[in-house]
C-alpha cells in the first residue's frame, strides 16, 4: 500500500489518549473528511476531531490515555493514496516530488529532489543533491517552474531564473 502523510503528533492533548497533530496538508480542514490514519503502518479509526486554525486534535481507536498517546509523539500520520484528495492543477503530493530529477530547459539534469520543506504559509522549498552530491535549494515557485511530469519523475526548471534564486551548499 502506497501512503501520503497528512500530519506530524506533536504531543499528547489532555489524559483521555488525543493527539495534537501538525497538519501537513494545504488545510486543516482536510481531516474531517478522514475515518482512518495509519501510524507506522498500522491502521487507526478516527474517533473524534477538534479543529482550531492550525491544528487538529485527534482521538484514535485504542489510545485510551495520555501515556499511549504520548509514544505517538514525532510520528506521522498517513492515509493510503485510494483516499487522497483529487489534486488541482499545478497541485503535487510531496511524495510525488522527491526524487523526480531536476532539469534545466535544455534537458540537463542538475540534481535529484530529496525533500521538500514546507513553511507554514509560505513558498515551499525544494531540496536537491547534485551529481557532484552537494545540496542546493531553491523556492517552488510558478515562475520558476517550466514543467512538472510527475510520471517521468521529472522537475523541469527556468535555468536563468533558477541562478538568480538558488541557494548551494559549499
Amino acid at each position: 500500500m502506497e501512503y501520503i502523510t497528512v500530519g506530524e503528533v506533536l504531543k499528547a492533548q489532555g489524559i483521555a489518549g488525543e493527539i495534537k497533530v501538525k497538519p501537513l496538508t494545504a488545510s486543516v480542514e482536510r481531516f474531517k473528511k478522514l475515518r482512518v490514519l495509519y501510524i507506522d503502518g498500522k491502521p487507526f479509526k478516527i474517533m473524534g476531531l477538534r479543529l482550531d486554525r492550525e491544528h487538529a486534535f485527534l482521538k484514535l481507536q485504542g489510545v485510551d490515555n495520555r501515556n499511549a498517546a504520548e509514544l505517538l509523539r514525532g510520528k506521522f500520520l498517513q492515509i493510503d493514496r485510494v483516499n487522497a484528495i483529487e489534486l488541482d492543477e499545478g497541485e503535487y503530493f510531496v511524495v510525488d516530488l522527491i526524487g523526480c530529477s531536476v532539469t534545466d530547459e535544455s534537458g540537463a539534469v542538475l540534481g535529484i529532489i530529496t525533500d521538500i520543506f514546507q513553511n507554514g504559509g509560505a513558498v515551499d522549498i525544494i531540496n536537491a543533491k547534485g551529481s557532484d552530491g552537494k545540496e542546493f535549494r531553491f523556492p517552488f515557485l510558478n515562475r520558476l517552474v517550466a514543467s512538472v511530469d510527475v510520471a517521468e519523475k521529472k522537475f523541469t526548471v527556468k535555468k536563468e531564473l533558477l541562478d538568480e534564486v538558488c541557494v548551494y551548499d559549499d
